[in-house]
């Protein structure tokens, strides 16, 4: 099973909010670039990519492997308002496998519309 990995979500009660990655980059290119501390993002400790209907089989974690090793790190991640990553979690992947201890970042001041709404992601 391949998933769509352009693109942004989170769940909201039971629906999914979809935000595509080139509108971020685009929204994202006009404000300040900061450097972070990469052990102040929580999404280290959680689970990311995979869950029950897209588990971490060898197939999926290298699907996942080699989009971190392709990452282009010249964009910096994308944090919410709050601080906390939004987009990017391939390129911290990369910078962590590479021993890095900060990484470039962009903060959102609001979290913009979502470009769709869905029921499932899959």
């Amino acid at each position: 099973m391949t998933r769509r990995i352009d693109r942004t979500t989170q769940k909201v009660g039971d629906k999914y909010h979809v935000w595509y990655t080139e509108r971020l980059w685009k929204l994202a290119a006009q404000l300040p670039v900061i450097t972070i501390e990469i052990e102040s993002l929580k999404h280290l400790d959680g689970v990311c990519w995979f869950d029950d209907n897209f588990p971490p089989t060898l197939r999926n974690v290298v699907e996942h492997f080699v989009r971190m090793e392709q990452v282009d790190s010249d964009y910096p991640i994308i944090l919410d308002p709050e601080g906390q990553l939004f987009d990017g979690a391939h390129r911290v992947a990369k910078a962590l496998s590479q021993g890095d201890t900060t990484i470039q970042a962009v903060k959102l001041l609001e979290l913009p519309p979502p470009d769709e709404i869905v029921d499932s992601i899959y």
